[in-house]
């Protein structure tokens, strides 16, 4: 080894180098009762693992994933009930003692804090984020959403693709696939929500895709249809849909639906 090889790589150097991007990528903010840890950790989809801190007493605090980890996986489409990937989250579960309550993942800790207790809390979220792999999709899906707004096309006589067939460029994306292309003086792409679970990622994917879209086709026309009483919609997802979308209703106001589609689709 060159003697300036050896000096790029000495064990200071190498701890160093560690050391500066843990600490890049640590975040500790304080969010009203608790502190809220942007940790330099990655789930299997990239996103950065984040944890709440929230104390219960002098020698005791609460660590949780706010509900993510478990919502990310809902929300591709993942079967959490399912018998296998059931039975592997129960057992992951037991391995990491994390505690389930719905969505939320967490874990009670002593204080003063470990650091050791927030990594290991960590890899457990990483470790679960992997049974993303597992193809066990949800069977319940809101599949009625869909249903509903393929037949009021059919009522109002609209012409439109769907399947396969039903794609619209964006400048980064080339192929996005949505439900119903309708054809008219404009295009009206539609996409209904049929997944359960929390809203919020989703939206944020579909925010862009939508944006992406309008950059390729600026006179394109973009309609979302969603269930609001099965489906957990917060104001910040409701927001997104309204900001990008020019149609965004839920799947029953069949009166606003069938308005805005015939006021795009014959639009001059």
């Amino acid at each position: 080894m060159s003697i300036e090889l050896a000096s790029l790589l000495t064990p200071d150097v190498v701890q160093n180098a560690l050391t500066k991007f843990w600490g890049e990528q640590l975040r500790v903010v304080q969010n009203r009762d608790r502190l809220v840890l942007a940790l330099p950790l990655m789930d299997p989809d990239g996103w950065q693992i984040v944890v709440s801190l929230q104390p219960i007493s002098g020698t005791r605090a609460i660590i949780s994933d706010r509900g993510e980890t478990l919502a990310r996986l809902d929300n591709s489409g993942l079967d959490l009930e399912g018998e296998g990937t059931g039975r592997l989250l129960e057992s992951r579960l037991k391995v990491f003692e994390l505690l389930r309550d719905g969505y939320e993942l967490k874990k009670e800790i002593a204080l003063p804090l470990d650091g050791v207790d927030v990594q290991l809390f960590g890899e457990a979220l990483v470790s679960l984020g992997h049974l993303l792999y597992r193809h066990e999709p949800a069977k319940l899906r809101a599949e009625h959403v869909y249903h509903q707004v393929r037949g009021l096309l059919l009522r109002q006589h609209l012409k439109f693709i769907e399947g396969p067939a039903a794609v619209i460029p964006g400048r980064t994306e080339k192929s996005i696939s949505i439900d119903f292309l309708v054809q008219g003086r404009c295009s009206i792409a539609c996409k209904t929500v049929e997944r359960r679970g929390r809203m919020r990622e989703y939206m944020e994917q579909w925010g862009y895709r939508w944006l992406d879209a309008k950059s390729h086709d600026s006179k394109l026309i973009a309609a979302m249809f969603f269930d609001p009483e099965n489906q957990q919609w917060d104001e910040g997802s409701l927001a997104i849909g309204r900001e990008v979308c020019q149609v965004f209703h839920p799947y029953h106001a069949v009166d606003e639906i069938q308005r805005d589609l015939d006021r795009y689709a014959r639009a001059a």
